[in-house]
């Protein structure tokens, strides 16, 4: 974040005119001259100062900012002109050339000692070469002669402050300022400010406390304590914060930023309410619409995102993106062929290829096996850096028809070529699994390992398959244990643990485990692991309850219909 970035959020709240940036002023502008004004001041001149001024022009507008700054420079000790002088000091900042900046400042304030605009240039000069006092004393000034302008004027120092000894040095200065001016909230926030921009979060915090101290109802302060706690991703703070500052003053960009927070926490329905607010204010805005429809979707209300998504279907820059959301609506709803129209109809990055792979998707769940091939044979050729993900898709397709050798063997020419891509490593390890090849699991896995050793994944796959097909289970423990360091409270590796002890006869120990995955994830696997823990602890009822429940939300899954045919003996 730039020094003045955080402030995007208050911009369009601000009455007053932005103050001249230091930086942003060209070389160009710096040195473009008016023929000194009148043909009577050129008479007023000394023909070689007028040399020297003409030959600076030239040069600037060549380019040659060097030879410019000497011209201006040399004739602004010869001519008693500001003009000059300011010429030659914008010069020389932009130039970063400390000295002759220094030496044309000098000449600047001799001519007008109560110049802002030089004083705040001998700021920037003092704090580029190291010297503390002569900036507190330039800053000083501005804050006793232009209160009002001085958070500009400063913020602009700041901008133009790109080193960070020069920044360490400003934030010294505006302590030191604060020792004088306890009061003055402006001088903890610049402290803050800086902070924030070399990620000294917790000196940040400290800094902007104490500017909302002295002023309570300061927005722009609120709006960086927000920014701060989101960098510290505690958005709960950074909403309520939020909330103040527009409970001060009414802001749209502020409050879309409180629904974006309010998204990112799942708290769909204040979001909404927020977002209803605005489009209340702003009918015509369509990212706000967008973003209604996408919360929309969050809260079940399906028919309000619909008309709010084909609504947006006629507008060029959203028609892309509400295709493929109107796409997985209907997907969910299966209305496949109007969601396979709504895919299609994507045209353009970045939902081209995520409504493409959606369309795959599509033609998996209908069984459409042949369909889906060959889509994701114009798909490698439409997105060749995708290559590496469409094989895994094109691999799952084998899969979901148990071709499984086929599967194997796509994943294994691919890495003939790429080695050490830990993807397909792990897609191939978990069909070799289902072919028997227990030792290509074994390797895969283990390689995935070599070059990670903290995939929690591999850990989980290698520390269950041991346990379920083999009866290593000091190794299976070894890996099951890294994984669960890892990753505590994921229900799948839970899962895994509860199974091992299972085979090591540890049964209420298993039972202990596999529920509290279950209660977490009721996924068909773990589900079925449950149910053979309670059967073996002769909670049969239990055991059928669970069962009954899996199956009614997964009636295909071929791990429960072999639990209840082996337990039950039904076919």
């Amino acid at each position: 974040m730039t020094v003045v970035g955080v402030f995007m959020l208050t911009a369009c709240a601000t009455s007053t005119n932005p103050e001249r940036e230091l930086e942003s002023v060209s070389v160009t502008e710096a040195i473009k001259t008016d023929a000194l004004s009148t043909e009577a001041k050129k008479t007023e001149i000394d023909p070689d100062v007028l040399f020297l001024l003409m030959t600076a022009e030239i040069a600037g507008q060549r380019g040659q900012y060097g030879l410019a700054l000497d011209g201006y420079l040399r004739a602004a000790n010869r001519v008693s002109d500001v003009e000059v002088t300011k010429r030659a000091a914008k010069i020389a900042l932009y130039l970063q050339d400390k000295e002759r900046l220094k030496q044309s400042l000098d000449l600047w304030l001799a001519m007008e000692p109560d110049s802002l605009d030089a004083h705040q240039l001998m700021a920037v000069a003092a704090l580029k070469s190291g010297d503390r006092k002569g900036a507190f004393v330039n800053i000083e000034y501005l804050l006793q002669q232009d209160a009002i302008g001085f958070e500009g004027k400063t913020l602009m120092m700041l901008k133009s402050l790109s080193d960070r000894a020069s920044q360490n040095l400003a934030r010294q200065v505006f302590a030191d300022l604060s020792e004088k001016y306890p009061e003055n909230a402006q001088l903890y926030f610049l402290q803050a400010l800086i902070n924030m921009q070399q990620k000294k979060l917790r000196a940040a915090q400290e800094g902007i406390k104490q500017a909302l101290e002295q002023d309570p109802y300061w927005v722009k302060a609120l709006v960086l304590q927000a920014q701060l706690y989101i960098s510290e991703q505690k958005l709960a703070e950074a909403t309520e914060v939020l909330q103040r500052a527009v409970a001060q003053e009414k802001n749209a960009r502020i409050s879309e930023q409180i629904a974006q927070l309010l998204i990112q926490q799942e708290r769909y329905d204040e979001a909404k309410q927020v977002l209803q607010g605005l489009m209340e204010q702003y009918p015509e805005n369509n990212e706000l619409k967008f973003k209604l429809a996408l919360v929309y979707l969050q809260t079940e209300e399906v028919e309000d995102a619909r008309v709010i998504l084909e609504s947006l279907i006629t507008e060029k820059v959203f028609r892309d993106r509400a295709a493929f959301y109107l796409g997985r609506m209907d997907a969910k709803e299966q209305n496949y062929n109007a969601a396979m129209i709504w895919f299609d109809a994507v045209g353009e990055a970045p939902y081209k290829f995520e409504a493409s792979i959606s369309a795959v998707l599509l033609l998996m769940d209908q069984k459409k096996y042949q369909d889906a091939l060959s889509r994701l044979v114009r798909l490698k050729a439409e997105f060749p850096e995708k290559k590496s993900e469409l094989i895994l898709l094109e691999s799952e397709v084998y899969v979901q028809k148990n071709d499984y050798q086929q599967a194997f063997d796509l994943l294994t020419d691919v890495l003939l070529t790429d080695a050490d891509n830990k993807k397909i490593l792990y897609a191939r390890a978990l069909i070799a699994e289902k072919l028997g090849k227990l030792q290509v699991l074994e390797d895969d896995l283990k390689y995935i390992l070599e070059k990670s050793p903290d995939d929690v994944s591999a850990l989980n796959a290698l520390g269950y398959t041991l346990a379920n097909k083999t009866t290593r289970y000091q190794e299976a423990k070894m890996y099951l244990e890294r994984a669960i360091a890892l990753k505590p409270n994921e229900p799948v590796i839970i899962d895994s643990y509860g199974w091992l002890l299972f085979k090591q006869n540890k049964l209420e120990l298993a039972r202990k485990y596999l529920v509290r995955a279950y209660a977490a994830e009721p996924q068909a696997e773990i589900a079925a692991h449950l149910v053979d823990v309670l059967w073996a602890l002769g909670e049969k009822e239990e055991a059928k309850k669970i069962l009954s429940k899996a199956l009614a939300k997964h009636p295909q899954d071929e791990l429960l219909l072999e639990v209840e045919a082996r337990l039950f003996g039904n076919k």
